[in-house]
């Protein structure tokens, strides 16, 4: 039986190749798919590609959700903040035009306490709700590559699984409600401790041997050494980037990682892990942070934290880090990160977050 679903982020990098992915008469149809109206050539490619599957564009929430003539949204959008304002302008439109007990698939990175109050908030009002993060970046979604962290009513993984094969490589983790965005952030703990080890080393390399951090010979040197012991993806995935091809705008953008970074150090700090493991990721939250104010504006990936931990730079990220973070605190830490973000991606990480959010 085919699923019908209408779709909100469909013009984004992770869910815009599913429309290439699902075939007619397959696992899944989207029905309908919400445009925000933003114009540029990846989005029109994206727009062509989802009429070719089968799905109206449609430029609000009332003309997605309808009649209530699907089985479920799907949600693929931004973080807690972004998300929470998204269910809070569907929640009413899907409980006044429900069909049965339809579900949301929600495919963003946020925080463990959004799924919970999320789920608490749509089961009171006869809607399934289970968060499946997504890992592995663009490539991942657009070769169907792309990991998706699922957990929650097992009825929903076994209604969705046929589709979520057709897009990427779906794993239950578990029947508890957050057990996807607990996935997530574990793996988040993997990259963002990888990038700082890779950065360090090269860091630590430009100034041992007095060389630029961009080149060839650079390039060849860490090619060669993360085959050793002390090997990360992120050098393949992001640092190779910047050393290799001088390209820092390209990756996993900041204004993203500093927020799982918050709900990563957030989430160590909740289950009582030590300061060890909070204060790297607090830390690395406020990294991006000052690369976010230092270079207003300016797109950049993560491994761009690099060019602040050579000789030159180093004293002013100490600066700003010393002033923010406190070790015996660690709570505070993670409180001071989201205090000194832009206000834009401050309002997105909305970490302390309830069932009452969802209400208009």
């Amino acid at each position: 039986m085919t699923l019908k679903l209408v779709g909100i982020g469909g013009m984004g990098l992770m869910l815009s190749p599913s429309a290439k992915h699902l075939k007619t008469g397959g696992p899944a149809q989207f029905l309908r798919i919400h445009d925000r109206g933003t114009r540029d050539a990846r989005r029109d490619a994206c727009r062509e590609a989802w009429k070719a599957h089968g799905a109206e564009i449609v430029a609000d929430y009332a003309a997605l959700i309808g009649e209530g003539d699907y089985d479920g949204v799907v949600v693929c959008a931004g973080k807690n903040g972004d998300d929470c304002d998204i269910f809070r302008s569907i929640a009413a439109l899907m409980q006044k035009h429900k069909k049965g007990r339809p579900f949301i698939l929600h495919l963003s990175t946020v925080s463990a306490g959004f799924a919970q109050a999320a789920f608490n908030y749509f089961d009171a009002a006869d809607i399934d709700y289970v968060n499946y993060p997504l890992t592995g970046g663009p490539l991942g979604a657009e070769t169907a590559n792309m990991l998706i962290l699922a957990s929650g009513s097992e009825a929903i993984y076994a209604r969705l699984e046929p589709m979520l094969q057709t897009i990427g490589k779906p794993k239950f983790f578990s029947t508890g409600v957050t057990a996807g965005a607990e996935v997530k952030l574990i793996g988040q703990l993997m990259v963002f401790n990888g990038l700082v080890g890779i950065c360090s080393a090269a860091a630590l390399k430009s100034e041992c041997f007095q060389e630029e951090l961009s080149g060839a010979d650079q390039a060849v040197f860490f090619d060669f050494l993360n085959g050793g012991a002390g090997g990360t993806r992120q050098w393949d995935v992001a640092l190779s980037k910047g050393v290799r091809d001088d390209t820092w705008d390209q990756g996993f953008m900041i204004q993203h990682a500093v927020v799982d970074a918050i709900y990563a150090a957030d989430l160590c700090r909740s289950r009582g892990l030590p300061a060890l493991a909070v204060i790297p990721m607090a830390a690395i939250a406020l990294t991006f942070a000052y690369l976010l104010t230092k270079y207003e504006g300016t797109p950049l990936s993560t491994h761009a934290i690099v060019r602040e931990m050579i000789r030159k730079n180093a004293a002013g990220l100490d600066e700003f880090i010393n002033r923010h973070i406190l070790y015996t605190d660690l709570q505070a830490s993670i409180q001071n990160a989201i205090a000194v973000l832009p206000e834009h991606v401050k309002d997105s990480v909305m970490l302390d977050i309830t069932a009452d959010d969802f209400r208009v």
